[in-house]
């Protein structure tokens, strides 16, 4: 399991160092994976010392778990650009046909990414940086959730909403890992939405609407 960081940069210009060490880490492994990754390697794509590097990131898991971070954070980002492109009294189905039109540019954007990702995901999804990045996305999707009680009834969100997130980014993670080609599949988007309507116990007949 990943350590946690050594400190966090507060001046601004400690926060740019800490930028371009989390730029190069995602550069570094996204071409090459985790295996080539090394505190080296970054230290001299982002141009700093690897005294400076071990000033925030005491080791290459460590580093990796703050690429991780972000790239949640631009997760959490597009969920709530999704949540504020849909009108009031947008249907769920509506919603998650936009959500997951979104998330599969994403992978189709990034395969390389992802491809490097799945390897070491279920070590990385056991620091705090990336739990408290999902558990964000979470909390963003049981509260729209929580908007429709008709749809609700007497069910847990938090529980909805775990199951439907992990069971969609766990979907395209195998597709990512074992058939990287049915990523391009035209039918992509509209089998997600369908499992994601399957997720949450919604009749099929909503999921055309």
């Amino acid at each position: 399991m990943a350590t946690s960081r050594k400190k966090r940069p507060k001046q601004a210009r400690s926060k740019a160092t800490v930028d371009a060490i989390v730029e190069a880490t995602g550069q570094i492994f996204e071409k090459e994976g985790f295996k080539k990754t090394t505190t080296t390697r970054v230290a001299e794509r982002a141009g700093v010392s690897v005294g400076s590097l071990y000033q925030y990131f005491p080791d290459k898991q460590t580093l990796i778990a703050a690429f991780f971070e972000r790239r949640l954070e631009q997760d959490v980002a597009l969920l709530q650009s999704v949540l504020t492109r849909v009108q009031p009294g947008t249907s769920p189905g509506e919603l998650l046909r936009v959500a997951a039109q979104e998330l599969v540019r994403v992978y189709r954007d990034d395969r390389e990414l992802y491809a490097s990702v799945v390897e070491i995901l279920p070590l990385m999804e056991q620091t705090d940086e990336v739990r408290t990045g999902i558990a964000r996305a979470v909390g963003l999707a049981s509260g729209y959730l929580r908007m429709y009680p008709d749809v609700l009834g007497d069910r847990d969100p938090e529980l909805l909403a775990l199951v439907a997130f992990h069971g969609l980014r766990g979907a395209l993670n195998a597709i990512i890992a074992h058939a990287p080609e049915k990523l391009d599949d035209p039918h992509l988007e509209a089998s997600l939405t369908g499992a994601a309507f399957g997720f949450l116990g919604l009749p099929d007949d909503d999921a055309r609407k």
